[in-house]
């Protein structure tokens, strides 16, 4: 087997058999697919028995709740020499770009990881072009911490199955946010060589139920306790010190947008309590006012300086423009 498809499936009834069929299983022997149903109460679970029964190469089966914990299990089964991971709701738009035999020729032989571009709804994301040092894996680390929405997720890629085992790397199951990002970011410190390829494979289908589109008391924490994680995964590495604050000014930026700025009550008060947090007070030494006029950072160079008022009302900008989208 080439390629193992890991898709956690949590009352997913409506997409997971589109999600199924955009693999490739039906088509091509080298691919299975694994769907792993993690608590789900509506007919998931019948729907991929009904599956399975048409196709050897589609495998159910079961784990305790969480994303990350179903995860592992096909982590855990997987036979492929390759892993992707497809979340249920979401489409591979052409098996086609699944070159298997070229991934498994000598060529690849010391590639530990291939990026492809994706879409967003209808929006392209061109990590190929958007990314300068494509090769050096050092660089590309600082790259992706730095810019964590567009590379940090842990579809759209093809991660070598004996590195992943060989290295012990699994989901972290204690965070329940960026764990995504920690996976990457942990089993990147373990690769030779990665390629980035140049087309589009990946159909992130927006949802207006996603986590991150609604208020959620814990999330504040949870996003700590991932920061904290992935800053003891780097801190050996002096040389993603500077990237590593940076992508906490990122995360800085997601729990406003997600969390403090659409729950109307006591958003200037939050905003300012958390600036002073000991670990946000160092990430804000990474920039300075040249950095004034990069739209990202233009909030956190405010906040550096203690103008809240005027970052907040970035963040409530950004809020109302989210809320367009849905």
């Amino acid at each position: 087997m080439l390629l193992t498809v890991i898709i956690p499936a949590f009352n997913c009834e409506k997409t997971i058999a589109r999600s199924i069929k955009s693999t490739g299983v039906y088509s091509n022997n080298e691919i299975e697919v694994i769907a792993i149903n993690n608590g789900s109460t509506d007919s998931t679970e019948k729907i991929i028995k009904k599956i399975i029964k048409k196709n050897k190469n589609v495998k159910y089966a079961e784990s305790i709740s969480g994303v990350s914990n179903a995860r592992n299990k096909g982590i855990e089964l997987s036979t492929g020499k390759w892993i992707t991971f497809l979340d249920a709701d979401d489409y591979i738009t052409d098996t086609r770009k699944f070159d298997l035999k070229k991934y498994s020729s000598p060529s690849f032989a010391s590639t530990d990881l291939i990026f492809f571009n994706y879409f967003v709804g209808h929006s392209k994301v061109n990590l190929y072009s958007m990314t300068e040092t494509k090769n050096d894996v050092k660089q590309l680390l600082t790259t992706v911490l730095e810019n964590p929405t567009k590379y940090l997720t842990v579809w759209g890629k093809l991660y070598r199955t004996n590195t992943i085992k060989k290295n012990g790397i699994h989901f972290d199951t204690s965070l329940s946010y960026s764990e995504d990002s920690e996976f990457l970011i942990r089993y990147l410190l373990s690769c030779r060589h990665v390629v980035f390829e140049d087309s589009f494979l990946y159909n992130y289908c927006l949802s207006e139920d996603s986590t991150v589109r609604k208020y959620n008391p814990s999330m504040i924490n949870e996003y700590q306790k991932a920061i904290q994680k992935i800053r003891k995964d780097t801190f050996p590495y002096p040389y993603l010190k500077r990237s590593y604050l940076i992508f906490v000014l990122m995360q800085f930026n997601l729990m406003m947008v997600h969390n403090v700025f659409i729950e109307p009550s006591n958003q200037l008060q939050q905003l300012k309590a958390m600036c002073k947090k000991e670990y946000m007070a160092e990430a804000l030494t990474a920039i300075n006012l040249g950095d004034i006029f990069t739209p990202r950072l233009t909030p956190l160079v405010l906040c550096k300086y203690h103008f809240y008022f005027p970052a907040s009302l970035i963040y409530k900008f950004r809020v109302f423009q989210n809320t367009k989208e849905q």
